[in-house]
């Protein structure tokens, strides 16, 4: 097995949660992409880290507008995730996923999101095939509706078990009836 076969492996065993990085394209068209590999960085200020592999269509786009957004996406979101994943497909962002009131200013949000941060890019670092994106976030919108995140393990879109689903799981592991 490649050394590649095994990192994949690996990191397919790493659960993570699963974000739409949104910016406009050079017409102004809300566009997204999907992502795991995005983390935060600090909160003074606050900023998080996006890789972005260079041979997306985003990345000169996000490149030289400087700026990008990232909703961390929910769990009935999956297939916002699934649009926005596909390599070579149109990831234009349709106007149902879109939040009504966010206005053309910034980076565009989905409307149900479990958050979305606005961020100016501060500096970028040049990482084998990939640019880690430091992004400054100068807006937050939190959404005040609580739902489960959308994660991805095991190459598959899954979710977090509640904590009665893990007591049933448990119960029936040690023999319960």
């Amino acid at each position: 097995m490649s050394d590649t076969e095994l990192f994949r492996q690996a990191f397919r065993r790493w659960a993570t949660t699963v974000v739409i990085v949104t910016y406009r394209d050079d017409t102004d068209r809300p566009v997204g992409m999907t992502a795991t590999s995005m983390s935060s960085l600090s909160a003074d200020p606050p900023s998080l880290l996006v890789c972005i592999n260079r041979e997306t269509r985003a990345h000169p786009i996000i490149t030289r507008r400087g700026s990008f957004g990232v909703d961390m996406l929910s769990l009935g979101q999956r297939p916002i995730a699934d649009h926005c994943s596909v390599a070579g497909q149109d990831k234009l962002l349709r106007a149902g996923w879109l939040a009504p009131d966010a206005g053309p200013e910034g980076s565009p949000r989905l409307a149900d999101s479990l958050a979305h941060l606005d961020c100016v890019m501060d500096r970028s670092y040049e990482a084998f095939s990939h640019t880690i994106m430091v992004g400054v976030i100068e807006a937050v919108w939190i959404n005040p509706r609580e739902a489960p995140p959308l994660l991805f393990h095991g190459g598959v879109y899954t979710q977090m078990e509640s904590a009665v689903e893990r007591a049933e799981r448990f119960h029936w592991e040690i023999g319960g009836e």
